[in-house]
């Protein structure tokens, strides 16, 4: 009995080893210590809750990763179009007067090849989806340039604008919108022609080292000057300064200075022998110098103040047009529409900030604002200085063309220098920048988590080859002992015993 009891014992030892050594061949086979969840028992729970985590993990790392290629696709256009905006400032300040036979200078052509190509960074896609255009990606942004410039469909573009606002601000006359009368014979009374227009020239101010000569004014509706000449003359060399507000929002001087004699050079006039004669001398130097300065600084303005009719607009503004025709004696603006006007930016308009138009989450706490606006007023006031410099031409024998071209190129410096207060095309590049190191910060949390999560489930979950060899070893070792001794048991008889 008792060698039976023994066999058997040793029997069952053999079986369960068997079994434990099929389930060690398995995490061989397999390198895992269990082949399901309800396995790992009391840990099952745990490790299901930090696979879930993993999934959110890859979840963020994927977004990061998509976010990644838009965000350094995006930059490389921004940097682009910094360039681009840098050149043309730098340019504006080292080139000189010399038009082609098209009636513009290299740097203008340069400046309308610039313009092309902001155009088609603003259209910038990644598998599709349009960066510039806010919450509407699947189109372009910007219309295209020569639509933009030249107009499409009966729709006037940027071209017509400005002729029709230049004529707007120079007038029938040439003068600026300015009447000049003398009334009475000694007193010079210069009016802006209309009130509450606003075009040509305005009033604002005038300062004189005239001897027996008075200023009043600006005044009245709409508003006016006098500069009263007296019995006590001028003296020569002695000098009155008028200042005028622009369209675009800068002020021009005219500086007349009295002579005794001839011959006159521009700015000049002559000092008569009473107050009248004077007073007509005055008015005839300053008439001239009106319509110098209207072909000079106030087409240069009115060009600048076009581009922001044309470009400022958003959904409760649109672009702005003079109310004509006539043009040259038009008093107010109107608001375009998309049946008369090309509206060149079609993507997203809205009153929220261009940054949110794009949010993503990348942390369980953590988003990042990534969207940008092709009209936003960086962009904008890139766009406007190229396309006035772009579409300006200058005439062979327009005595004032070196001079307006000077006050052109010189506003789109200034315009391009991104004065303090306006939105530079670098602060947007800052906080897309910004948006990228948060990005970037929070996807090395993720893997240092990712990597700290697996080596988790891995010590429950994974099996120890070396461990797992030995443990085979082992139990085939024990497996062949325990056959052996059972065949020698299953030999014993009484005999043997005896």
């Amino acid at each position: 009995m008792t060698a039976i009891s023994s066999i058997l014992g040793i029997n069952r030892s053999i079986v369960e080893s068997r079994q434990a050594l099929l389930d060690l061949q398995l995490q061989l086979a397999t390198g895992k210590k269990v082949q399901t969840h309800g396995d790992l028992g009391l840990q099952s729970a745990r490790i299901l809750s930090l696979r879930s985590e993993l999934s959110q993990i890859e979840g963020y790392t994927n977004t990061i990763s998509l976010i990644d290629i838009r965000l350094d696709i995006g930059l490389l256009s921004l940097e682009r179009i910094r360039e681009l905006a840098s050149q043309t400032k730098s340019d504006a300040l080292s080139v000189g007067f010399e038009p082609l036979a098209n009636g513009q200078t290299i740097y203008q052509q340069e400046a309308s090849v610039r313009f092309d190509e902001t155009i088609a960074l603003l259209n910038t896609e990644v598998n599709g989806r349009h960066l510039f255009g806010g919450r509407v990606t699947e189109t372009d942004p910007v219309l295209p340039a020569r639509e933009i410039l030249d107009g499409a469909g009966g729709r006037a573009g940027f071209k017509q604008i400005v002729s029709e606002r230049r004529q707007a601000d120079l007038g029938a006359d040439g003068l600026g919108r300015l009447v000049l009368t003398i009334n009475p014979a000694s007193t010079v009374n210069i009016a802006e022609d209309a009130a509450g227009s606003p075009f040509g020239f305005k009033l604002a101010g005038a300062t004189s080292t005239l001897s027996g000569t008075t200023i009043t004014g600006p005044a009245g509706v709409p508003p006016s000057s006098d500069v009263t000449f007296s019995g006590t003359l001028p003296s020569d060399g002695q000098t009155i300064n008028l200042s005028f507000d622009l369209p675009d929002g800068t002020q021009q001087s005219i500086i007349l200075t009295a002579r005794s004699s001839g011959p006159l050079l521009a700015g000049e006039f002559l000092i008569g022998a009473d107050a009248n004669a004077t007073a007509a001398n005055f008015e005839s130097a300053l008439t001239t110098a009106i319509e110098t300065e209207a072909l000079r600084s106030l087409s240069a303005a009115s060009l600048f103040a076009a581009a922001s009719n044309f470009f400022d607009f958003d959904a409760a503004n649109p672009p702005q047009r003079v109310a004509g025709p006539p043009f040259d004696s038009a008093t107010a603006l109107i608001d375009a529409t998309v049946n008369d006007t090309v509206f060149w930016y079609q993507g997203e308009d809205s009153p929220t900030s261009a940054r949110q138009s794009s949010i993503a989450r990348v942390d369980d706490s953590i988003s990042i604002a990534y969207g940008v606006r092709a009209n936003e007023d960086a962009f904008r006031d890139v766009l406007k200085s190229l396309a006035a410099l772009t579409v300006e031409t200058f005439s062979p024998g327009d005595d004032n063309a070196s001079n307006r071209y000077n006050e052109i190129r010189l506003r789109a410096s200034e315009a391009l220098s991104f004065p303090s207060g306006n939105q530079a095309v670098a602060d947007i590049i800052t906080e897309l920048t910004v948006a990228k190191t948060v990005a970037g910060r929070a996807v090395e949390r993720h893997r240092a988590s990712d990597a700290f999560i697996r080596g988790i489930i891995g010590e429950a979950e994974n099996a120890d080859i070396y461990e797992v060899s030995a443990q085979i070893l082992s139990l085939q070792n024990r497996i062949a002992a325990s056959l052996a001794v059972t065949a020698s048991l299953s030999q014993l008889t009484i005999l043997n015993f005896l």
